[in-house]
């Protein structure tokens, strides 16, 4: 792979990274109405957080080489 597309690939990962964080922190303002709303947000929290984290350890293990 040539070296701008791997620097194409980290700012596409970033960047995605970046969205979620900011998408879920919009959403993250909003009150559950019912405990099952909680529940599913706290599960729906883990999964963003859990996708950001991927982003985040693919672009430090790929710069780390």
């Amino acid at each position: 792979m040539s070296e701008a597309a791997t620097f194409e690939d980290g700012l596409n990962r970033l960047e995605e990274a970046k969205n979620i964080a900011l998408g879920w922190r919009i959403v993250g303002q909003m009150e559950p109405h019912t405990l099952e709303d909680a529940i599913q947000m706290l599960r729906d929290s883990s999964a963003h957080a859990a996708k950001v984290y991927e982003l985040l350890y693919a672009e430090i293990a790929h710069r780390s080489k």
